[in-house]
């Protein structure tokens, strides 16, 4: 609304008269020793008294005197100047240039001798030959806010004959931070800052402006209009286009330049040497590109941009900036320094692709942070044995030192019926996937070991979260061993834990009942879900079974259904998941034992948790990939970010109708073992009911509480973050100190997980003793 106080002054007719001017970037050029152009300058003087006129044409002259003759004495510079100058008068010597958006108007050298003293100075890092060369360049660059350091710096070199640049956008008050102009030009577009900027430093140079950015209906034009372009730079934000542009490219045989401002990540693709390259060199050669186009959201863009990005080398302040997209910050940041020395660094490498100086292609790094730090101690890279498992050796010499005796040995049973006890066992969940579990068996009789190799990691302490794992997987071998009718005595030996933990021997016939048959055909199908419920029902009948089964085994299970409970308690367990990440012993256990971050990792270890079994989707698994820095996880402790982090939590258990926690009322090695025998006979069950269960992890850091305050590198700011959300957990589940968590899930309705863990061989998990 226009203000009372400058209601004479007619506002709105001036700022309606300046907006006039916001398409204008061509400055007018007049050579006075002409009649009809030096009557033209009189005349727009004449109409514009407050003109700014600026005119050191004197000292140009004696500028390019130097230039021409560097060797010439001071005293003589301005006698040759004025007979360089011959008739002409200095008012009518070279040109005036006008700018009518700022109302200027400078006197300079006209183009040929401008250009001598605009480059004098390039010499010899760059040959005349070689500005000559470059006078004649085509360069095109799509989008302005990198693009517009690439483009000035271009310019200031005077590395181009044309310069076409692309961008529709406008400028807004937040583009300041990294793109060099003034506060007058907000709201104008880009490609007039820069066509402005360029002008009122060298008026000769041709720059075209496509407003509009880069089109379907364009592209073609900027590519080949007055000639085909030398080189392609590649600065803008829209995915599609950057694969568009770098076909027609490559079509065209045009090399295409990328610089992306963290860590001054460039790409070169030489499509006029290599002309069969695969565009942005074979990252997205596997995708179909025109679906892309048809994409409305960014889970599903992302599959397509994230190879192009390189998650994996962004910087670790990015990686952290991109999971705080959307919570903290809504855009992608980009610093001026890394604007500005990118765009140096461009155009020194455009320069020497236009000159035939570099023929490279590929993908570079110019990481300033890398190339210039402070030493820092870097601890060594522990090796760890791709093979984890016990050997023979260690099995005999634990017989060899323990005694263990027992009344009755087993019937021998075949090999083969024993590997398919021990596929059903193998089939069990375990913390991270670890399975830690050994089986062995020999005179009849079959031992069950503790894997150390593989146990005991930092949410694992005294081995607790592995006796669960080890108690489902004797669940499952009891459970098989009944459908194929062997009758199994067996006992816990506690007496060698944590090394030896069970004994099972085989004797006579077993008639297996209609629960038991139920629940073994339920082995295989049953996996761990992460996905969210799609329904919100869950019956008391049902509820009730699973009451039974755990509390058959001296258990008990509470429940939480209160839609304000799950939400508190999602907050709780996304803090904790955010804690574990700022751990750094737990963070490095999660992203190096425990995660499997692609196939040929999955494989090699034939154990963790591999990224594409965990129901996420493209945003969650790339925001996990981020996690995997440490640098940047602790950017994100620093910056006290992560929350996005917390609401993949949130949203999980508020799509599951219940939320089920198992409990004791001891804390020992065995009735974590009879709990892990528990939770599979319940979850085998659910299965049966047609539920889908989700162990939870936020359990790992309760239930182990006094470990983590044992630990002396642990701050006394986690240890206070970790008994405050336990506190919180056990007043939601209405629970004192005497109970002890087993286990955390959601239960819930979805479909079946299309991708399962891996699992070991036999020939990993099972040995057979040759006594």
């Amino acid at each position: 609304m226009q203000s009372k106080a400058y209601s004479n002054l007619n506002f709105e007719a001036l700022i309606n008269t300046t907006k006039q001017l916001n398409k204008l970037y061509k400055p007018v050029l007049f050579n006075t020793k002409n009649s009809t152009e030096k009557q033209n300058l009189e005349n727009i003087l004449t109409e514009k008294p407050h003109i700014q006129i600026y005119d050191t044409i004197e000292s140009q002259l004696e500028e390019l005197i130097k230039c021409l003759k560097p060797g010439i004495p001071a005293v003589e510079i301005k006698k040759v100047a004025e007979n360089h100058r011959g008739s002409i008068s200095l008012e009518d010597y070279g040109v005036w240039v006008y700018y009518p958006w700022s109302e200027k108007l400078v006197h300079i050298l006209d183009e040929e001798e401008f250009i001598i003293v605009r480059t004098n100075r390039n010499k010899h890092k760059i040959t005349e030959a070689e500005q000559k060369t470059l006078s004649q360049k085509k360069i095109g660059v799509m989008g302005l806010s990198v693009g517009q350091s690439v483009s000035l710096t271009l310019a200031i070199e005077r590395g181009f004959g044309e310069l076409r640049i692309a961008d529709f956008d406008e400028l807004d008050l937040s583009n300041l931070n990294r793109i060099r102009t003034g506060i007058h030009n907000i709201h104008l577009q880009k490609t007039v800052i820069v066509a402005r900027e360029i002008a009122e430093m060298d008026p000769f140079l041709k720059v075209i402006c496509f407003h509009e950015g880069i089109t379907e209906g364009n592209i073609d034009n900027f590519l080949t209009e007055n000639g085909k372009l030398d080189l392609l730079i590649d600065e803008c934000d829209s995915f599609d286009v950057k694969i568009s542009a770098r076909e027609k490219a490559k079509a065209l045989g045009i090399p295409v330049l990328m610089e992306g401002s963290d860590r001054c990540t460039i790409d070169i693709e030489r499509f006029d040497l290599e002309p069969n390259r695969p565009v942005l060199h074979g990252f997205v050669e596997h995708m179909d590109m025109a679906v892309f186009k048809t994409l409305k959201t960014m889970d599903e863009k992302i599959p397509y941009i994230a190879p192009v990005t390189g998650v994996e080398t962004l910087s670790p302040r990015m990686k952290a900036s991109a999971i705080e997209m959307m919570t903290t910050i809504s855009t992608w940041p980009q610093l001026a320094s890394a604007v500005t020395y990118g765009g140096g660094i461009t155009a020194d490498l455009s320069r020497k692709i236009l000159l035939g100086n570099l023929k490279v292609s590929g993908r570079f790094f110019i990481d300033i942070d890398e190339l210039i730090a402070d030493e820092s101690a870097t601890k060594e890279a522990v090796q760890e044995p791709r093979i984890k498992q016990l050997s023979a050796e260690e099995i005999s010499r634990y017989f060899s030192t323990h005694q263990l005796t027992e009344d009755k040995k087993g019937d021998i049973i075949s090999e083969e019926l024993i590997g398919k006890l021990i596929a059903s066992a193998a089939k069990a969940p375990s913390g991270g996937n670890n399975q830690p579990w050994h089986w062995h068996y020999e005179n009849g009789t079959l031992h069950l070991f503790l894997n150390k190799h593989v146990s005991g990691a930092y949410l694992d302490p005294d081995y607790l979260s592995s006796y669960a794992s080890l108690g489902a997987s004797i669940e499952n071998l009891l459970l098989e061993a009944a459908v194929n009718e062997l009758k199994v005595d067996w006992r816990f030996t506690p007496e060698f834990f944590p090394d030896h933990i069970a004994v099972f021997n085989f004797n006579g016939k077993h008639e297996p009942d209609a629960i038991e048959q139920k629940l073994a055909a339920q082995i295989t199908n049953r996996h761990t879900n992460r996905k969210f419920g799609i329904s919100q029902e869950i019956s008391a009948n049902d509820m009730q079974q699973l009451n039974d089964i755990i509390s058959s085994f001296g258990l008990d299970l509470h429940w939480i259904t209160n839609d304000e409970d799950k939400k508190e308690l999602g907050d709780i367990s996304g803090q904790a998941d955010l804690l574990r990440m700022f751990i750094p012993a737990a963070h490095e256990d999660f992203t190096k034992k425990e995660m499997r971050w692609n196939q040929e990792e999955i494989v090699a270890a034939e154990d963790g948790i591999g990224i594409n079994t965990l129901d996420l989707s493209n945003n969650d698994q790339i925001g996990l990939r981020l996690m995997k820095d440490e640098k940047a996880v602790q950017f994100l402790k620093e910056i006290k970010g992560g929350s996005a982090l917390k609401t993949l939590a949130l949203k999980q258990f508020q799509s599951s109708p219940a939320i089920g926690l198992m409990t004791s009322t001891e804390n020992s090695p065995l009735n974590y073992l009879k709990g892990g025998m528990a939770f599979e006979k319940l979850w085998l069950a659910a299965t049966a009911l047609g539920y889908q269960i989700h162990p939870v992890n936020v359990p790992l850091i309760f239930f182990y509480k006094n470990n983590f305050q044992e630990l002396n590198d642990l701050p006394e700011e986690s240890r206070k973050q970790i008994f405050n959300l336990h506190q919180k957990f056990k007043h939601l589940f209405k629970i004192s100190d005497n109970f002890v968590e087993i286990f955390l899930f959601r239960i819930f309705k979805a479909e079946s997980s299309p991708q399962r863990t891996i699992r070991k061989p036999l020939n990993k998990t099972l040995s057979i003793g040759t006594k």
